[in-house]
């Protein structure tokens, strides 16, 4: 049997399982297999933070849209003429522009994250949840809520659905109106199987591939030209737009030019469209968060490798001391035995305890370059929020049940803003026990209170409900002078403590969202220590690191 079949592709009613044909299918059963193991491998870790970041499971829905389409096109060759103009049509009209849609909107994440690792700096808010006696109630609520806080990215999704409903419609009526599909249509003429591929009613597919790869595309890559960060990420986006440009000039060039027609008879236009578009825009999808991992766990263990070395060292005396970090200056321990320095974890304690000079460019570093400000918003609010519970407790003949309601107040606000999984805008990554630990102690008054939330902003200021407030800058805006909003701040003002008693006495009343249910016994000043001690660990090992060791190759040698 030859390898190529001397007719090729003719549309003919007969298989083409010649070497060439079999080879295309061989390639799309390994390939899909590849790809299976690659989703399999990101799946397992959709849960850790670097992961989760970029939304996996919308990752995950686009490359297998285009994965469907991709193994089409491998088998028409081999199906020959059993493959129908018609199917052709209406996956090139509907379904491609859905996976390239589903893919633009994957890629519109990196720059979504990005602002909002941005606004969290300014903004202390939470999302509101649905309430509702019944499910109508319920999905009603639900919608509100939509409306009010609608993003970016819902707008994005709006707008693809409404594109897909609108591209669905405009395919549906020339389907029905061209004699190319049927036999009732009033336009056009039947045709060969292969001229069936050229007209006119191809347009709305052209339009919308046109649409997403050169319009949605660069201007994406446009929003996104500043952003700098440590995954690589911007770099993974920018070639995926880029791979996704040549495929239409070449498809249309293939399918309307006839001087391509020996070429087009082992090399069908739709593989134009595959390679080196959809397959590259599909590998840089998963490959880019599949080192990550890859990354991850390498530092992991080289991390782990140098404290048990450290360890050891200690332990026979050897060790140099581990140096103390004033605000300026920070004495690391080393390990260059795995091409590492390991900073002490004193210097993390000191830069979040006392708020060194470090403090402010570590933040707007993990939020700016490694999107996970909200663990070191979550570690200086509790913080201060043991801070406050001395100067709460050290006021003489305090009612302690009344200190300790304003105290829980405050707690709810930060398991509301950073700790709630649905409430939260950028909510903690920590373990199982400890997450359930923190639900049970909040979680119900904290759904009651978002549930709660009025469907605008208030402009009262509220020093007990301070998810009442228009959202504002916590360090310039009007609120700064609230109790409960000097908690954001580096310093509490001394007379919070007493303000914030009075304001929960005055307005402590029947309609109180806290009126229902009583502090729980296990809530004390403690009951963020476990959660703080994770993120803080998380942290050492890899944002602080990254940090310090930046930090010390700027810093120019003596």
């Amino acid at each position: 049997m030859p390898f190529f079949n001397p007719n090729g592709h003719d549309w003919a009613m007969n298989y083409n399982l010649d070497g060439w044909g079999i080879t295309q299918i061989a390639f799309a059963v390994l390939y899909t297999l590849f790809l299976l193991v690659c989703i399999w491998i990101l799946w397992q870790w959709r849960t850790h933070p670097v992961i989760r970041m970029r939304k996996p499971a919308l990752t995950i829905s686009a490359v297998l849209v285009l994965h469907v389409y991709i193994v089409l096109a491998l088998l028409v060759y081999a199906w020959n003429g059993h493959f129908p103009c018609t199917a052709e049509f209406w996956i090139m009209s509907i379904y491609l522009p859905i996976g390239i849609g589903l893919f633009q909107a994957q890629n519109q994440v990196l720059l979504l994250v990005s602002r909002g690792q941005h606004a969290m700096l300014t903004q202390d808010t939470y999302k509101p949840l649905p309430s509702g006696k019944n499910r109508r109630q319920y999905y009603e609520s639900a919608f509100r809520i939509w409306c009010r806080t609608v993003k970016q990215q819902d707008i994005f999704e709006g707008f693809l659905a409404a594109g897909m409903v609108l591209q669905f419609v405009v395919s549906l009526f020339i389907f029905l109106i061209s004699r190319r599909f049927n036999s009732y249509g009033f336009v056009s003429q039947p045709t060969t199987p292969g001229l069936c591929r050229r007209g006119w009613e191809w347009a709305p597919s052209i339009i919308w591939q046109a649409v997403w790869n050169y319009i949605a595309g660069p201007f994406l890559l446009y929003k996104i030209r500043m952003i700098h960060d440590i995954y690589n990420w911007r770099l993974q986006t920018t070639l995926a737009i880029l791979a996704s440009l040549p495929g239409t000039p070449l498809w249309l060039a293939a399918v309307y030019s006839d001087k391509l027609s020996a070429v087009n008879k082992y090399w069908i236009p739709a593989l134009w469209l595959v390679v080196p578009g959809l397959i590259s825009m599909q590998l840089v999808a998963l490959m880019g968060p599949l080192d990550q991992i890859r990354k991850m766990r390498r530092s992991l263990r080289e991390r782990a490798r140098a404290l048990r070395g450290f360890d050891k060292k200690t332990a026979n005396g050897t060790a140099a001391p581990t140096g103390s970090v004033t605000t300026t200056t920070t004495t690391s321990t080393e390990s260059r035995s795995s091409n590492c320095i390991t900073f002490s974890m004193e210097s993390l304690n000191d830069c979040i305890h006392n708020q060194t000079s470090d403090f402010e460019p570590f933040h707007r570093f993990c939020a700016s370059i490694c999107f996970c400000g909200e663990n070191v918003a979550f570690l200086e609010k509790t913080v201060n929020f043991k801070r406050e519970w001395d100067r709460v407790f050290s006021v003489p003949d305090q009612n302690v049940e009344t200190a300790r309601l304003a105290m829980y107040r405050v707690a709810v606000h930060i398991y509301l803003t950073l700790v709630h999984d649905n409430a939260a805008r950028y909510n903690i990554n920590v373990e199982g026990p400890i997450k359930v630990e923190l639900d049970g102690l909040f979680r119900a008054v904290a759904e009651r209170i978002a549930a709660d939330r009025p469907t605008t902003s208030t402009t009262a200021k509220s020093a007990v409900t301070p998810w009442d407030e228009p959202v504002e800058d916590p360090l310039t805006g009007p609120g700064t002078d609230h109790p409960l909003r000097a908690l954001t701040r580096q310093s509490v003002d001394k007379s919070s403590s007493t303000d914030l008693i009075t304001e929960v006495n005055s307005t402590l009343d029947a309609d109180d969202a806290f009126a229902e249910f009583a502090v729980p016994v296990a809530f004390s000043e403690f009951c963020f220590d476990r959660a703080m001690d994770s993120i803080k660990t998380m942290l050492f090992q890899q944002q602080w690191q990254r940090y310090m060791q930046a930090k010390h190759d700027s810093t120019p040698a003596a």
